[in-house]
């Protein structure tokens, strides 16, 4: 049986998620030069951009639940952590020597963000299905835009 996930943890693990995005990219850029260390700076500013997005529809989110103090159950703590500490998924800077190794990481990313993201899908509810469609487009324009450096 698969588990049933509100908007509210759905989006609170998004929040996350963004945060992650953002240090990545910005520790890439300072690994990398030229147009490789621009393009991961715009990257790590669209992370922003969707952080800010999905803590709009957080806040708004917990007005509507009436708390602020809202805490996840345990399963779905236990799915969430899982993922997270999922190898693929991990985030963590690794040493590069090449502006290539860089990109590879990057699509790497993309690609399992955009895997999770899909997966999400399938428990969310409507208002967070139309917000996490419009991230996945986002997140699949970087990685063509990544994909084109190689």
């Amino acid at each position: 049986m698969k588990p049933s996930f509100s908007n509210l943890e759905v989006i609170k693990f998004a929040v996350g998620m963004e945060d992650m995005g953002i240090v990545f990219y910005e520790d890439y850029a300072k690994k990398s030069d030229g147009e490789i260390r621009t393009l991961f700076l715009r990257l790590a500013d669209d992370e922003r951009r969707h952080k800010a997005f999905f803590q709009s529809l957080l806040d708004e989110t917990e007005k509507e639940a009436g708390s602020f103090e809202y805490m996840f159950d345990e399963s779905v703590t236990s799915f969430f952590e899982a993922f997270a500490q999922s190898a693929g998924f991990s985030r963590e800077s690794k040493d590069i020597e090449t502006n290539r190794e860089a990109i590879l990481e990057g699509i790497t990313t993309e690609t399992l963000t955009i895997e999770y993201y899909k997966d999400l899908l399938t428990y969310s509810k409507e208002k967070t299905k139309e917000t996490l469609e419009i991230i996945i487009k986002e997140e699949e324009g970087h990685l063509e835009l990544l994909k084109g450096l190689l």
